[in-house]
């Protein structure tokens, strides 16, 4: 496919052709035949023209037709029916009257309207209760990276290349290459460059990774866990200057410290709502262990499956059977957690719930399965 430029006019040699360089460009680039230009082609026009390039340079194969310039702007003609009629008229309103007073109206009517519903509603209703996720404890400080050693990278590359890494910095391989796909490059070009610019994103990738690692251990006591671990784990592929490499291994102690340290807040908080007789609260902790695999001392299951036992009894109203049970749902004690009796009265929707989490408490669900 030939590509297109614009090229400019420097000079006439004597076998009849001209030579001629890019617009702009400080040094003629090649010759063109004199019958590909107009008739009266001087030196300094600026035309834009068909090429092929060519391993030995630069072919010309056609100069396109140059584009008119207009003294003015196009004007549309208006064809109307040539009747006459009137303009527009306004008239001014004082402020308030009829507006006002249906303003009133609705306020009043909407007042009327609220004040029924609240007659309305029984005071002893419980608000119909959508489908409960699992218990999520509250989340630490967000990881914002800045981007200090991203940018020093992109700095210590060749003016040419900086480019690239900004396209990159913010997109992907993938992305660049569909972009690479609708340009018009000379053969073998986009290959090249798609094979540096895999290079050039390692490089960057690992640059915003001690962005990260960085934002890690300014905060270590309040950034989020779920952060900390993120950065650790992705540590063993970014992590490859004897930089990073020390950051890695001050980051994997830290982080070993900080989840001992958050477990133990963790066992605080469930023996503390024991005591205070907060059941739902923690069941609903005991669900979120900052310890992958750690298990609950024995002393503190005990008392969870007693509090969960005898929360679940038969004087419960079916409301509250429905959150312990979701509670215990989540709970690493739900197969042992058996009711010391069922609620009088089963409502449809603590019917759905047990019968929604029947595999996680199988001892739970069987009672149902009974009545």
């Amino acid at each position: 496919m030939p590509n297109r430029l614009d090229i400019e006019i420097t000079s006439q040699t004597p076998n009849s052709s001209y030579t001629w360089r890019s617009a702009g460009a400080k040094e003629p680039k090649g010759t063109i035949k004199a019958s590909l230009l107009p008739a009266d082609v001087a030196i300094g026009d600026v035309l834009k023209v068909e090429a092929d390039f060519m391993i030995d340079g630069i072919e010309i194969t056609a100069v396109l037709p140059q584009k008119i310039k207009k003294d003015g702007p196009e004007l549309l003609e208006l064809f109307g029916t040539g009747k006459e009629t009137a303009g527009v008229t306004t008239s001014l309103v004082k402020k308030g009257g009829k507006r006002k007073r249906r303003k009133d109206v609705r306020d009043g009517a909407r007042n009327r309207q609220a004040k029924e519903r609240k007659q309305q509603r029984s005071p002893k209703s419980k608000p119909e209760r959508k489908g409960r996720k699992p218990y999520r404890s509250p989340r630490g400080k967000r990881l914002k990276p800045s981007k200090k050693y991203r940018n020093e990278y992109i700095e210590s590359l060749p003016e040419l290349h900086k480019p690239l890494a900004k396209e990159l910095s913010g997109s992907t391989i993938p992305n660049l290459r569909k972009t690479i796909e609708k340009m018009e490059l000379p053969e073998g070009f986009p290959d090249a460059l798609l094979d540096y610019a895999e290079n050039l994103n390692q490089q960057l990738k690992m640059a915003e990774w001690m962005d990260k690692a960085a934002a890690i251990e300014n905060n270590l006591e309040s950034i989020d866990l779920q952060d900390f671990r993120s950065v650790v784990a992705s540590s063993g592929r970014w992590a490859k200057s004897t930089e990073s490499i020390a950051v890695k291994e001050r980051l994997e102690l830290k982080l070993n410290e900080r989840i001992d340290q958050d477990h133990k807040k963790w066992l605080n908080s469930i023996e503390e709502a024991l005591k205070e007789d907060k059941t739902v609260r923690a069941l609903n902790l005991s669900s979120r262990s900052p310890k992958a695999g750690a298990q609950l001392p024995e002393a503190v299951t005990n008392s969870l499956i007693e509090q969960a036992n005898k929360a679940l009894n038969a004087e419960a109203t079916a409301y509250r059977w429905s959150i312990v049970a979701e509670a215990v749902a989540f709970s690493p004690v739900r197969q042992k957690v058996v009711p010391v009796g069922l609620p009088t009265e089963i409502s449809e929707e603590l019917n759905q719930s047990i019968k929604k989490h029947e595999e996680r408490i199988p001892q739970i669900s069987k009672l149902f399965s009974l009545t």
